[in-house]
């Protein structure tokens, strides 16, 4: 492709750069039109798909119905998905990440990265040093679609081996498209920041010192022939999305005419035929029809065809709405589709149970890029060596569970386990469950040393009292 190749010939690029540019360049490009079609059908863009047999020409222009279930079945997973901050042995590697995580607000970052990897399949986050001259934090984590990002993997070292992201575009007048500007590439040990200027591009490359790419991915159902994973809007649901917003159009035209039903005068002399073609609507609403006798002196005829029925149309949508939810696990009430029995807690829970295997082998795999993320985090601050960082601090990702993401079902949860287990009360994790982070948890915990305390005095002093009593 042609933007590969003026990409790659950048200015201060080495011969095995050039490789590894064109590679990356060539990798983002070629998925780039399937990524943008996902995104069409997240945002509900893609317009009817009509066979053309069931609705005529002139209806299909007034009629464009659209319908979320692609959105659906990537929000209702990331909704699932709540990233709640790190963990670490030594508490005050602990205090600077969360105080680095908010600082670039990586909560409302993570819930856009996620959602981003279940439409596309996959999302990259990138560590890169912050220009504190200029305003900006010290270490700076960003989060890239599949659409501005690319990266090339490594079955050997289980990671990253080199990646790109799109930092700034522009608009091309000529084409109408957006085109990249400025663009960072990271491999091992550099950083390579290409930066178009009048049309020619030029590298400008640095050291990191990491010894790691400052890239870490996050995809959904990974595999071994497919790393960076799959997108939850599948050719499957891309289909049924067709077919519902088809007999959308169906149902539309349909209700239409059951909404005036057809009828008929059989017999009728020209001068009426006219009058009442003249006037269809009038003639369906007015209380009075008049029509005379025809040439041979015959009474014409009146008559009403049947009403055309909506209830085939609403069953045909119930099944596509099965159908979407067996293949993408959404439950069918989320679809507009619930059952007239009230159901129970249990059930719901029941009905969910394969969404939230799913979600948690997700959020497992969040949590694995999410604790390398953390490394760079730290690594990037301190100017050490990604590998020593790991080596002496044990850091990991926190995620809510998603079988509880309500405040409500989480208390309930809490107050059971804490029954159960009562020692879990002196725990952090409840606290953490119930969605206290940051300072409100560190207030929290100063709060139950308070109380503690107070206890062992009260104890004392009762202790005392009763020494003396005897």
């Amino acid at each position: 492709m042609q933007i590969t190749k003026e990409i790659a010939s950048a200015d201060g690029l080495s011969s095995d750069d050039i490789a590894m540019v064109a590679q990356l360049v060539d990798t983002w490009a070629r998925h780039l039109p399937t990524n943008v079609l996902r995104d069409s059908y997240y945002n509900g863009d893609m317009g009817v798909k009509d066979l053309g047999v069931s609705v005529s020409p002139e209806f299909r222009k007034k009629l464009n119905p659209r319908i979320d279930w692609a959105a659906k079945c990537v929000n209702w997973w990331a909704d699932h998905v709540q990233f709640e901050g790190f963990s670490c042995t030594d508490k005050g590697i602990e205090g600077s990440l969360n105080a680095i995580g908010r600082l670039n607000d990586i909560d409302n970052l993570m819930r856009k990265v996620v959602q981003s990897s279940l439409r596309h399949s996959v999302a990259f986050i990138t560590v890169t040093k912050g220009n504190i001259s200029v305003g900006e934090n010290s270490v700076i984590i960003s989060g890239y679609p599949a659409t501005s990002a690319a990266a090339l993997y490594s079955q050997a070292l289980k990671r990253i081996r080199a990646g790109l992201v799109v930092v700034d575009s522009a608009l091309n007048k000529s084409t109408r498209k957006q085109e990249p500007t400025l663009i960072y590439v990271f491999d091992d040990t550099r950083v390579i920041v290409l930066t178009r200027i009048q049309g020619k591009w030029f590298a400008d490359i640095s050291e990191h010192g990491l010894g790691r790419v400052p890239m870490e991915h996050i995809a959904y159902h990974s595999t071994l022939e497919r790393p960076f994973g799959s997108s939850r809007i599948s050719h499957t649901v891309m289909s049924l999305v067709d077919d519902a917003q088809r007999e959308l159009m169906n149902m539309a035209a349909c209700a239409s005419f059951a909404a005036a039903p057809q009828k008929y005068l059989a017999g009728a002399n020209d001068d009426t035929a006219r009058a009442l073609a003249k006037t269809p609507y009038g003639s369906y609403i007015g209380s009075l029809l008049i029509a005379t006798t025809n040439e041979e002196g015959s009474t014409p005829q009146y008559g009403q065809l049947p009403q055309l029925q909506m209830q085939p149309h609403t069953d045909y949508m119930r099944m596509l709405a099965s159908l979407f939810s067996d293949a993408t696990n959404v439950p069918l009430s989320s679809l507009g589709f619930s059952s007239t029995n009230p159901t129970s807690a249990d059930a719901i829970l029941a009905s969910q149970e394969d969404a939230i295997i799913d979600i948690s082998n997700y959020i497992s795999a969040c949590k694995r890029a999410l604790s390398n993320v953390g490394a760079l985090i730290m690594a990037t601050r301190e100017g050490k060596p990604y590998a020593d960082v790991v080596r002496d601090s044990a850091i990991a990702a926190l995620f809510a569970n998603p079988s509880t993401p309500s405040p409500v079902s989480m208390s309930d949860a809490v107050q059971k386990r804490i029954a159960a287990f009562p020692w879990m009360a002196d725990s952090d994790i409840p606290l953490r469950d119930l969605g206290y982070k940051d300072d409100e948890l560190e207030q929290l915990k100063q709060d139950r040393k308070k109380a503690k305390g107070a206890q062992l005095v009260q104890a004392s002093l009762q202790s005392m009292q009763d020494r003396t009593a005897r």
